[in-house]
């Protein structure tokens, strides 16, 4: 049985007794989507009177007494069910015996917090996966600082097929694109190639920082002038040649950001267009472009390997950390999210140093279970 993440738990028994926000009901029906067995789970304890008043009997039932019974009745008899039907309800039953008792383990009883993160949670490592055409797809797990996709492009039966490269939770990469681009990715990020006689294009979600070749030295020896190069987010398009630029781009459009850190680039919303200088910077505003100064003299903190908190909502930080470290966040105060920070930490500190740092500003509280980070506003003395 594969294990709930303890936040879907939360949210599961979050949702029977009181409203979901919408980042916590977007969370759930994700995880609900994933499978048809989650969504018979949520049916399971739908009933909010029922729920509440069974969480008292929760501690003292026998469960695995419980579905060992069930075996016995429903699930030895080929002649009562079928092996498709048998498979399921096992399958069923398994996972909600897991969630009942990890349910009353968390939340019910209330106890078990760790005041530190676990130290076996470690920065982001050096992984990913290449997906090439026809279904094949090739596991990167290296400690090279810079992988070559030229190789494996050169390999495809038409260089006019998409390349495309992901990173998952706790993992990062760079990767050197077949037209010669260094890009730089984030956790959690994926990046699709696509290359015709007339442009190079990446479609981006997640955050990347490139740096777009001019021109590149082929396998023959001779020195191409490259197409334009254009990074696509939904309805926006970052257009480029030969320049340094960090792009931020969810699937939420109004998560959008693109930083020029060298050379010039376009940015395209519809028929509105920014031009952007170094140190400049688009962001989404009311759902449209704007543009506005940043500081450079900290560096691209993607590339060189440093959180950066400039005036950002601890929501926004906590998805960066909880991507990089592989971990889930729980919040147990919702206003709490909107309090600003600033700093800059190494992205190979401990998960303990950077903590540490955010609770230094008495603004907010954490403690642990596993996986998990519980969030809360720091109460007054």
């Amino acid at each position: 049985m594969e294990q709930i993440p303890q936040h879907i738990i939360y949210l599961l028994s979050k949702s029977k007794l009181e409203r979901l926000s919408a980042d916590e009901k977007q969370q759930l029906d994700s995880w609900l989507s994933n499978a048809p067995e989650n969504r018979v789970i949520d049916d399971m304890v739908q009933d909010k009177l029922l729920f509440n008043n069974d969480l008292k009997k929760l501690s003292t039932y026998d469960w695995e007494r419980s579905f060992q019974i069930f075996e016995q009745e429903y699930l030895t008899k080929p002649d009562s069910i079928s092996f498709f039907k048998r498979a399921w309800f096992l399958k069923i039953a398994a996972v909600f015996i897991g969630f009942m008792a990890l349910f009353f383990a968390y939340y019910i009883a209330g106890t078990g917090y760790q005041e530190s993160p676990d130290p076996n949670i470690h920065p982001a490592k050096t992984a990913g996966m290449i997906y090439l055409n026809k279904g094949d797809s090739i596991a990167l797990n290296t400690t090279d600082t810079l992988v070559a996709l030229a190789d494996i492009s050169n390999k495809r039966a038409n260089n006019k097929e998409n390349l495309l490269v992901s990173t998952p939770k706790g993992a990062k990469l760079a990767v050197l694109l077949p037209d010669g681009t260094k890009v730089w990715m984030n956790a959690e990020t994926q990046l699709d190639y696509y290359e015709t006689d007339s442009l190079r294009q990446v479609r981006l979600s997640g955050e990347a920082y490139f740096e777009v070749a001019k021109k590149y030295l082929s396998s023959a020896g001779q020195i191409i002038n490259l197409k334009p190069f254009t990074v696509q987010n939904g309805k926006i398009n970052v257009t480029v040649l030969g320049t340094h630029f960090n792009v931020r781009a969810t699937r939420n459009e109004h998560d959008f950001k693109a930083t020029l850190y060298e050379g010039k680039v376009k940015v395209q919303q519809g028929q509105r267009q920014i031009i952007l200088s170094p140190g400049q910077e688009v962001y989404m505003h009311d759902g449209q472009i704007e543009r506005r100064t940043v500081d450079l003299d900290m560096g691209n903190a993607l590339r060189e390997g440093y959180f950066v908190f400039n005036s950002e909502s601890l929501s926004t930080i906590l998805k960066d950390i909880a991507a990089w470290y592989n971990v889930d966040v729980v919040y147990l105060d919702q206003e709490v999210k909107t309090e600003e920070f600033e700093g800059m930490l190494s992205r190979n500190s401990s998960l303990k140093d950077i903590i540490n740092v955010l609770e230094s500003t008495g603004k907010v509280k954490f403690k642990f279970k596993g996986k998990t980070i519980y969030v809360d506003r720091k109460q007054p003395k």
